[in-house]
């Protein structure tokens, strides 16, 4: 019998993509709705690096593709060149999981035969934007990706964790670190992946799942970290999108070289899928301030266990000559997180304080 999931194509050796998603806001800092599709549109298409920027199933949304990268510099690089074409095309963006203050269902939808398929699907829960930041890390062969796979798996709760941004939803305080963390598991086929123990298991999974889904291909599987056979990469989707480009770079530098620490160094075990659930679940609800089951089994603060994976990763990079521009996640673990500077900033100067400060963050393409 055919397999309904393609052969993996080789995808380089732990090269780098990402897919950034930035909400399109007016000139008083909320979404554009409809008036962004004419930008959108606008903007749209390929640009002189290779990079691409799209539009996204919320017609106020804008997505840039960036090409296959060396390393998360270039990354950053062409995505500073992205968020500049959006500019040029007057295009205010903001950064973050969940817009703060949109209520319920005020964005427009998209249409597309795709679209229109996952809006009959989700039905009503398809009402507020989320935005992530989406890393892809390239993999030679089928084997080097469950390796990667898994020990990018065991740590993504940190990933969830390091990005973490949304607490506002709906102009009130969710009490989460992320919000959109909380609207995506009310999403079919968006788990945390499942444990994995080689490619055939991998096929067997998602092929059982398109049965149980009447879905037409193995892209409409959405867990939280999942091959991509026809690209060749890792796709980690776990992360809202953030502000800084130094901090896109830092989160694209770290699933680098998780992914090819794993391959070179395999973890001895693995986080089971209730374990992993409830590592994310706090990670979701505290950020950085909890404590999480580490891989050994023990249980440690999220931040010890954090900084234990970025000196990890900031090693292997280094042995392979790859730039490692890991700093502001040391910056995050010595200091304030995401979640609470944006609640601070709303105790100083309420909701308009907080969207002016994370538009001038995304918009500064120095930062």
């Amino acid at each position: 019998m055919t397999s309904q999931v393609p052969a993996h194509v080789p995808g380089g050796d732990f090269c780098v993509g990402v897919e950034e998603e930035l909400m399109l806001v007016d000139d008083r800092d909320e979404l554009m709705g409809a008036a962004a599709a004419a930008l959108v549109e606008g903007a749209s298409g390929a640009v002189e690096d290779g990079g691409v920027v799209t539009g996204e199933i919320y017609v106020d949304q804008v997505e840039l593709n960036t090409p296959v990268c060396a390393d998360a510099e270039e990354v950053r690089r062409s995505l500073r060149a992205l968020r500049g074409v959006v500019a040029g095309h007057g295009g205010r963006v903001l950064a973050a999981g969940v817009h703060p203050t949109a209520s319920v269902g005020v964005a427009g939808i998209a249409a597309s035969p795709r679209y229109d398929r996952i809006i009959d699907e989700y039905a009503g829960l398809l009402r507020t934007p989320t935005a992530a930041l989406q890393v892809h890390v390239g993999v030679p062969d089928e084997q080097t990706a469950m390796l990667a796979y898994r020990g990018l798996r065991n740590r993504l709760p940190l990933l969830r964790a390091l990005a973490a941004g949304s607490p506002y939803w709906h102009g009130l305080d969710s009490g989460q670190a992320t919000a959109r963390a909380a609207i995506i598991r009310s999403y079919p086929r968006t788990t945390m992946p499942p444990l994995l123990r080689s490619w055939d298991d991998y096929v067997e999974r998602t092929e059982a799942l398109m049965v149980a889904a009447e879905a037409s291909d193995h892209t409409y599987v959405w867990w939280e970290m999942r091959p991509r056979p026809l690209l060749g990469t890792l796709e980690v989707r776990v992360m809202d999108a953030v502000p800084s480009l130094a901090s896109v770079a830092a989160l694209t530098s770290l699933v680098q070289g998780v992914a090819r620490r794993a391959a070179e160094a395999p973890d001895e075990a693995d986080l089971s899928d209730d374990v992993l659930a409830v590592n994310d679940h706090r990670a979701a609800r505290y950020g950085l301030d909890t404590r999480v089951v580490d891989v050994d089994g023990s249980l440690r603060p999220m931040r010890e266990v954090v900084a234990r994976v970025v000196a990890e990763a900031r090693e292997v990079l280094r042995g392979d000559g790859t730039p490692a521009p890991l700093e502001p996640l040391d910056r995050a673990l010595a200091g304030e997180t995401e979640p609470n500077r944006q609640r601070r900033v709303v105790a100083a100067g309420g909701m308009p304080a907080l969207l002016a400060d994370l538009v001038a963050r995304t918009t500064d393409l120095e930062g």
